[in-house]
């Protein structure tokens, strides 16, 4: 039963306390009994939301055993009575959370409030300072990296660690490591609807726009491609006036739609076939890295760094963890894990990578990709489509868009399992040496 309760707080946090999303899960399978893959995270906001569910769980539980107060014939088992009660309403601990994170709605929308209002304060106090904003479907945490990381070779560089990407996220980090040292904060921005884009713009309003491309991802969310697209445009229309906007050349429909949005702002745009200096070799899988480094060469230039400190920055780019990161194990097995790329122009680009290594056997792992909304089937059809050419052997879980994958596939190339946990279990009697095994996107517990 305490099981139960921490799995319901732990798709809480995931479903970033959408209640609509949260409760949509949990009803889905309320008893389950999965194990966690993630670790659940001890955040102000949930021990708050946690203490307050608690404490409504057991005021119902005395409530309702309230008439048993008035018997002196049950006033004696009233604490075993209590306790059963309480106990057995931990199974349905969900009701009470979601009824704590309404309750307390206000004063958390008073703290964001207070945060966000403090951030902005402070980056008033910082006129010279540099904000590089990020946004796109997918690409962005590369950019960021990359970004970063020539920069930093003549900048003091401040970045969004990991993920952070909200609004509270960025206002915290904001607050506690700003400092009159950082001359360039490079930020990334992330959004699931039309208008989250605006409002960080209003906290940290960019003197350099980067839109990395546009696709499904999160179609679920945004409804549709033209919500996506308006929502991604978001970053042109609420930089600096004259702020330098950097689009994707590659992408075809940031290709289609600038127009509609740029006006009168100085653009410029990159792409992968571009070499704008002669570089060096970079230790990162996938085409796509040009691209991202004719975008940082670019700003760089923009920002008055000479060939010599662009280059140097360059030679010391490493790949991003998590995506087409390429480990080599002792036993012979090349793994190439992109566990945190979950978009359809990212599946493109690493089915192409496992393409790359000739002459072995090619195996790829995928649970599929989440919030492809009316597009999921295509999607995913898209996804079996290529692997078909490329791809030895595929591993699927079980989920409602796998078998869209399975229907582009010669059945005998496929293998089933029940769940991510599961399948990896298996892979020591699966792997040979000499395989590649891609990993390509991890499900969250929160996605049936």
């Amino acid at each position: 039963m305490f099981r139960a309760v921490k799995r319901f707080l732990y798709l809480l946090q995931l479903e970033n306390y959408n209640l609509r999303r949260y409760l949509r899960v949990v009803t889905a399978k309320p008893f389950s009994r999965e194990g966690f893959r993630q670790k659940l995270v001890w955040t102000p906001k949930l021990a708050a939301v946690f203490i307050f569910a608690m404490a409504l769980q057991i005021a119902a539980s005395y409530l309702a055993l309230l008439p048993l107060m008035k018997s002196e014939i049950y006033l004696g088992i009233f604490p075993l009575v209590f306790v059963f009660l309480f106990l057995v309403l931990c199974f349905f601990h969900f009701v009470f959370l979601s009824l704590a994170v309404l309750i307390l709605r206000p004063t958390d929308l008073f703290i964001k409030y207070f945060l966000v209002r403090r951030a902005k304060t402070k980056l008033e106090q910082f006129p010279k300072l540099k904000i590089i904003g990020i946004t796109g479907s997918y690409g962005k945490t590369t950019m960021k990296e990359v970004l970063a990381t020539i920069l930093g070779e003549k900048f003091k560089v401040l970045k969004t660690p990991e993920n952070i990407n909200t609004p509270v996220g960025i206002a915290r980090l904001i607050i506690s490591e700003l400092n009159p040292k950082i001359e360039i904060f490079v930020l990334e921005m992330g959004a699931y609807h039309r208008g989250d884009i605006r409002v960080l713009c209003e906290i940290a309003q960019p003197d350099v726009a980067i839109l990395t491309g546009i696709n499904e991802a999160h179609l679920e969310r945004f409804g549709s491609l033209e919500n996506t697209i308006k929502a991604k445009f978001e970053i042109v229309e609420n930089a600096k006036p004259e702020a330098l906007i950097v689009l994707n050349n590659d992408d075809t429909l940031v290709h289609e739609h600038y127009k509609y949005f740029i006006g009168a702002r100085g653009i410029r745009f990159y792409k992968a076939t571009e070499r704008l200096l002669e570089y060096p070799a970079v230790t990162i899988l996938g085409e796509y890295i040009w691209a991202v480094i004719n975008a940082c060469v670019i700003i760089a230039k923009e920002l008055g760094m000479k060939d010599q400190e662009i280059l140097a920055g360059i030679a010391k780019i490493k790949p991003v963890p998590h995506r087409l990161e390429k480990i080599e194990n002792p036993n012979g097995i090349t793994v190439i894990d992109d566990s945190y790329n979950g978009n359809p122009d990212g599946v493109r680009e690493a089915i192409k990578v496992l393409s790359k290594f000739e002459g072995r056997r090619k195996i790829y792992i995928t649970p599929g990709l989440v919030e492809g909304g009316r597009k999921v089937k295509e999607i995913h059809n898209n996804i079996g489509g290529q692997l078909a050419s490329v791809a030895d052997l595929v591993i699927l879980i079980k989920n409602s868009v796998t078998p869209f994958i399975a229907e582009k596939l010669d059945k005998h190339k496929v293998i089933w399992f029940d769940s991510a946990l599961e399948a990896h279990a298996a892979l020591p009697n699966i792997l040979k040496k000499g395989d590649v095994i891609l990993f390509q996107n991890d499900w969250p517990d929160n996605y049936l």
